[in-house]
């Protein structure tokens, strides 16, 4: 499309929509706030976290399986979230609701059909490969393999990794072993491996650790609670020195058996028993490797378990130990299985069916049940099935069938939100109505078409548009492609599955691209209480494509506000990847002369970022002890954020924990009285040569392959309350930096 072109289309928009015109004028309206809430403010939490059952109901699925061990379920309004420790030789996981006997078919291979069945799965991380010595090689490197190469990041894996046997969960006799991340230093990539840690089985050395600013990483493993004839000890040491003369100290941080004692004799902390493994694999016992992991704080990492151990010695896209179910409406008994093969890819599955030139099309729920050999769906499919679909290597290990080697079952029940808690929430229940999106006029970002000439170009670029109403959030939708020759706009959200999903493309692969959401309720935004909003996003994220929370002294259209001089915006928003950062903008009016943009943003505030913390804040004496939120991020993951926001700070939370606290900038910007909250999506110019989802395999295995020029966002739990009281913090651990 030329890009002197504008075109003001009826946008492909999920249903239940009402699709009008095009759209020419729009009245911004005006706007009451909500009444403030009470004085109290619950921390946030994630929801009420359950175990799996000793034993499945007999006679649903057949045959014996071992079951996957800590299986926990976090129950939340009509979702729950699974986590497990990962299974030996696992490729993918799935979750999905215990079946009628009658809808199971048992196959000879070992896989099971089930009639109209639907599965959720984990899919791959998208992350960064590790160098190591033993095929990772950063001069040769193979199957698509992407390295960090910013930082002198290896690992050295040892000839005979295994130290002993541990226990994956208690068993009479043992005790558990903590893990507390130490010593944190600037470009640590965003995995939790690569941080040094202290090992202990002390209750009170841990405590200790914490207070000090230490990250719980929690149990890691269990241990014999005593020596015996059948337990070695694992020894730790430490060796700290000053680097080149001056204060900064560096730590290498040492676990081994009694055969390298003697090796370790001169380090600083000399050895010392830690706690006691296994010589011999007993029964429930599992392996204890060993990584020494090389950078500026070399450390071993253990690892329990051969899956672990593999993540740690080479990192990359191996099998996310996650797994989401949402639309439950009443107890369910769901089913938690690892595979020996990969979840297919079925197509790119979107609340509503768009066919757009130059983009591969979108499938309902329906349609790719009527095209599937099985009439199965594999929600968060992400392995191609055969060789001729020039899928990744790494990605043609799926089967249309796979097959369980591992099964476990939780029994779930929803967690209905307390309506008084809250002056606005949306939880998006399959038995609850979000209401019709009615296409409105904007006239001020939805301004320009054909006519437009280049005297007086568009200030938003080229790209399609459009504007909706609803009864419970308006929508914007900014620069969306909508090319040759059909003109169909890349386009879709709606409520789907329990979740509000969205899918669009931006224009040309070269303009901003955004959707915004803006809640009907309005906050109030004063200095004695704040606003708490939450919600809960997936979170892959690169530069180019990222969520987002908006607060905004502007009405909705809040597009339309970020060319007003006199506007104040406060920006919350994971970006970058695959080690992404958790970030704040907050700006008065324009910014460098222009308007706020994808490509025109203002200075940010690092609420987390491990990569470049003590260069962004050197005055500060060390990282927060924050978990990374790479660790929390996935294709189909929901990370839960919480954030808290005053006229003078903002207060960060993720998945329920402490994240950062923000003091504002001094320029200019006020955030008082009555105030928009928008969720967010953006997508911009993902052809550009540094996307690495598009440029190369890898981080991004499965968007490279399937997402490079369409992305997807899935929202749910979003809630809004003014007028609470500041959280419980910890200044000490979390200081509420300047920006």
């Amino acid at each position: 499309m030329p890009h002197s072109m504008r075109l003001l289309l009826p946008l492909a928009v999920a249903v239940p929509l009402a699709i009008g015109s095009i759209f020419v004028a729009c009245s911004s309206g005006s706007h009451s706030p909500a009444a403030p809430g009470g004085p109290g403010s619950t921390d946030p939490g994630v929801g009420v976290v359950i175990g799996q059952l000793d034993a499945g109901p007999a006679g649903n699925l057949g045959g014996t399986l071992p079951m996957l061990t800590n299986v926990t379920a976090t129950q939340r309004e009509d979702s729950v979230g699974i986590d497990f420790n990962p299974v030996d030789n696992a490729v993918d996981y799935r979750v999905y609701p215990l079946p009628d006997p009658a809808d199971v078919t048992k196959n000879s291979d070992g896989s099971i059909t089930i009639k109209n069945g639907i599965y959720r799965c984990a899919g791959l991380r998208q992350a960064y490969d590790l160098p190591n010595n033993v095929g990772n090689s950063l001069s040769n490197p193979d199957a698509g393999q992407s390295y960090f190469n910013q930082y002198a990041w290896s690992a050295n894996v040892p000839s005979s990794p295994t130290l002993g046997y541990v226990y994956p969960e208690a068993t009479a006799g043992t005790v558990p072993v903590y893990a507390v991340a130490v010593h944190p230093y600037t470009d640590e990539v965003g995995w939790r491996e690569t941080r040094p840690k202290i090992y202990t089985t002390e209750a009170t050395l841990r405590a200790t650790l914490l207070t000090q600013g230490g990250r719980d990483d929690g149990i890691v493993f269990y241990v014999p609670a005593s020596s015996s004839s059948t337990t070695t000890a694992v020894y730790h040491s430490e060796n700290a020195f000053v680097v080149a003369g001056q204060t900064l100290m560096e730590y290498n941080e040492y676990y081994f058996t009694s055969a390298q004692v003697s090796a370790h004799h001169g380090d600083s902390t000399p050895p010392a028993p830690a706690f006691q493994i296994l010589t011999q694999q007993a029964p429930g016992t599992i392996p204890l490797d060993y990584v020494l992991y090389n950078s500026q704080m070399v450390h071993t990492e253990l690892s329990a378990g051969q899956e672990r151990f593999r993540r740690a010695a080479s990192q990359g896209p191996g099998p996310l130990w996650h797994l989401e179910w949402s639309g439950i409406t009443g107890p369910t008994t769901l089913v938690i299985e690892a595979l020996s093969s990969g979840c297919p890819f079925q197509g790119f599955l979107s609340p509503q069916s768009v066919n757009a030139s130059s983009h591969q099309p979108l499938f309902t729920l329906e349609q790719l049940a009527s095209a599937s050999p099985t009439s199965e769906v594999y929600i968060n499919g992400q392995y191609d099935v055969g060789s001729n679909d020039g899928g990744l290597p790494l990605m043609r290990l799926g089967s249309n069938s796979p097959i369980p080697i591992a099964r476990s079952y939780v029994q779930v029940t929803p967690q209905p939100h307390d309506p008084s808690a809250w002056d606005w929430y949306e939880g998006f229940n399959v038995n609850a109505d979000a209401g019709t999106f009615t296409p409105t006029p904007d006239p001020a970002s939805c301004s320009c078409d054909s006519d437009a000439s280049p005297q007086a170009p568009c200030p938003y670029g080229e790209g399609a548009c459009g504007y909706w109403t609803s009864p419970v959030f308006n929508a914007g939708a900014y620069e969306v492609d909508n090319p040759l020759p059909n003109k169909v706009p890349l386009l879709a959200f709606g409520q789907f599955l329990g979740q509000f999903w969205d899918v669009f493309d931006d224009d040309e692969q070269d303009v901003t691209g955004s959707l915004r959401f803006t809640a009907v309720s309005h906050a109030t935004v004063d200095s004695s209480t704040f606003v708490h909003v939450t919600f809960s996003v997936d979170t892959v994220t690169t530069d180019r494509r990222y969520p987002q929370l908006i607060f905004t002294d502007q009405p909705a259209p809040i597009e339309d506000g970020f060319a007003n001089k006199n506007s104040n915006f406060l920006l919350v928003q994971p970006i970058i990847g695959p080690s992404m950062r958790f970030e704040a903008e907050a700006f008065h009016g324009e910014f460098d002369g222009k308007p706020w943009a994808v490509n025109n943003q203002a200075p940010d505030h690092a609420i987390m970022d491990v990569d470049g913390w003590f260069t962004d804040y050197p005055s500060l004496p060390s990282i927060p002890p924050a978990d990374p939120p790479f660790e929390h991020a996935g294709m189909d993951r929901m990370t839960k954020y919480d954030i808290y926001v005053s006229s003078n700070l903002l207060y960060a939370f993720m998945d329920g924990q402490p994240a950062g606290c923000m003091q504002y900038p001094n320029n200019g910007f006020s955030l008082q009285g009555p105030v928009t909250v928008t969720f967010g999506d953006v997508f911009y110019h993902e052809g550009a040569q540094d996307e690495l989802v598009c440029s190369q395999d890898r981080p991004y295995a499965f968007m490279h392959e399937h997402q490079c020029t369409e992305t997807r966002r899935h929202w749910d739990d979003l809630g809004i309350k003014s007028g609470v009281v500041a959280p419980a913090w910890n200044t000490a651990l979390f200081p509420c930096m300047a920006y």
